[in-house]
């Protein structure tokens, strides 16, 4: 019945293979690896935030949301079990709310990540439920000005980064954004390096039906979703510059 191939030991995520492994949660990552490329950048001037959108044959594109607002100040990109990431955004808007009644200011990147964290650990740690297949990219401009980035993974663990990608194109594209990053390049110069990294791993032709992209300016503080108009013209502009 059990066995180190994990028959027998993927059946809950309270058990533990004889090797230390929780397969499912290991499961839940792998679903992630499946989902759609989404990019987070931090440079000097902000963040931004960009996505792959699967979109099928005869499909509304907007009714497609990979990049979401969470406060005035904050914005998340998930890849993975698109169900699971609007529960977790939902519970994001919560906490950023909560946060402000509380302490009467916005709440800082760190904060929701660990929130959003605990709420993943939860179910990891027993039985009859499985893991949030979903990871998120938290992108914010803290209250004191400062530009945050942050990547959950689905077992509830976070990092801080200067530039990540999650979904099925991390390898290559991790490698063309790892050459090419610098901190003290424009905000416009991080959406180009953005769109040149997908570029790298996508299967399909990049339009402003299937891209999502937004930013978080140092200088507002205010999320901004680009309008199909926008990302129609930086894709225009990164094709002729290739």
């Amino acid at each position: 019945m059990f066995g180190i191939s994990g028959a027998g030991y993927d059946m809950s995520t309270s058990i533990f293979s004889p090797d230390g492994r929780i397969f499912a949660a290991e499961y839940a990552k792998k679903a992630v690896e499946q989902g759609a490329t989404s990019i987070g950048i931090l440079v000097e001037q902000g963040v931004i935030l960009l996505a792959e959108k699967k979109i099928q044959p005869l499909q509304e594109p907007d009714s497609v949301e990979k990049i979401s607002k969470i406060d005035e100040h904050v914005g998340v990109v998930t890849s993975g079990l698109m169900a699971d990431a609007r529960k977790l955004i939902a519970e994001a808007r919560v906490k950023a709310q909560s946060y402000w009644l509380t302490y009467e200011e916005a709440i800082p990147a760190e904060a929701l990540a660990e929130h959003i964290c605990d709420i993943k650990a939860e179910f990891t740690q027993g039985g009859g439920a499985r893991p949030y297949g979903v990871a998120m990219i938290i992108g914010s401009v803290d209250f004191d000005g400062s530009p945050r980035l942050y990547v959950t993974d689905p077992v509830g663990t976070y990092w801080g980064f200067l530039a990540s990608i999650i979904g099925r194109g991390a390898a290559s594209a991790g490698e063309y954004l790892e050459k090419r990053y610098n901190r003290k390049m424009s905000l416009d110069d991080a959406i180009t390096l953005a769109i040149g990294s997908l570029r790298e791993t996508s299967e399909t032709t990049l339009t402003a039906d299937n891209v999502e992209i937004a930013r978080i300016p140092v200088e507002s503080r205010t999320f901004e979703k680009l309008a199909v108009s926008e990302i129609k013209s930086v894709l225009q502009t990164t094709e002729s510059s290739d």
